[in-house]
């Protein structure tokens, strides 16, 4: 005897499992219900992903690729990573299909694909990865495989920013700052800096200095602005270093001070900042200011 409504009742009984499954996969498992298994699955469909429930052996496949994957200037390991995000992916792990796509998009260990990465950010995206949002909306932004789209990428950028995603938050900064596929509004593009910086990120803090700086959207205000620099100069950033020298080498929201001046400018310089490195050997030569000081 046929039973009735396959597609509902596999359905609900994948669902309850846990298996995220497609109605004309489940109609097909139901055949084979109750000896179902998850392999049976897999071989119907591909794409098979456990909502939240993603295998401890995807997890350990996941970590093991993580181990040779950098983000540095040393990729030698990254065509032995991606083999292992590919087998993480076969058994359910979603952030492996991000890291695909990342390195298909960058030509990280496999030769560069923007079509391929694009299949495999959308794979993630469609299980709310905010990471792989955000890259189809860097696709969209420079038209790599897609059709160049500032709307599109504006609206990927916002999906990602609400679910977190630090670097849409700053690229919609960037938007309203430049007026890139929005009506330039530097109110919005302040706020969104704003909480770009919350988030850590010191492009946002030095955009805001710059703001600051130039009175763009914003009162002219040199302290402000040297706040903003010194913010992202704290995290690293070198040309923030440069612009809190110069702003003491000024004396642009502070006291003139060519000593602290040639303090933020050598820190920049023996990091390989080349405006900073010009800064001292002027001041050394200029003012004779020792670059011995720490």
């Amino acid at each position: 005897i046929r039973r009735p409504y396959p597609s509902i009742a596999a359905g609900a009984s994948c669902r309850w499992r846990g298996w995220n499954i497609s109605t004309r996969t489940a109609a097909l498992a139901y055949v084979w219900w109750p000896t179902c298994s998850v392999s049976v699955i897999e071989f119907l469909n591909p794409l098979v992903y456990r909502r939240g429930m993603v295998s401890q052996g995807a997890k350990d496949l996941f970590t093991q690729a993580k181990e040779f994957y950098t983000e540095g200037e040393d990729r030698s390991k990254d065509a032995k990573a991606f083999g292992i995000f590919a087998e993480a992916s076969k058994a359910g792990c979603i952030k492996a299909e991000y890291y695909m796509g990342r390195m298909l998009d960058k030509g990280y260990g496999v030769d560069q694909d923007y079509e391929k990465a694009y299949s495999h950010y959308s794979v993630a995206a469609d299980h709310g990865n905010p990471d792989a949002i955000f890259s189809i909306g860097v696709l969209y932004y420079y038209g790599h495989f897609v059709e160049q789209s500032y709307d599109k990428a504006f609206g990927y950028f916002m999906k990602a920013a609400d679910l977190g995603n630090p670097k849409a938050v700053y690229n919609l900064g960037v938007m309203y700052d430049s007026g890139i596929g929005v009506e330039q509004d530097a109110q919005k593009a302040l706020e969104y800096y704003t909480r770009a910086s919350d988030m850590g990120s010191e492009k946002a803090e030095y955009n805001i200095g710059m703001m600051y700086r130039s009175g763009k959207g914003v009162p002219k205000d040199d302290a402000e602005a040297l706040k903003w620099f010194k913010k992202a100069a704290g995290r690293g950033m070198l040309k923030a270093m440069f612009n809190v020298g110069l702003s003491y080498h000024a004396g642009k929201g502070v006291p003139q001070d060519e000593f602290e001046a040639m303090r933020w400018f050598k820190k920049a310089a023996d990091m390989g900042h080349k405006k900073s490195q010009n800064m001292v050997d002027m001041l050394q030569k200029k003012f004779n200011v020792i670059t011995t000081i720490s």
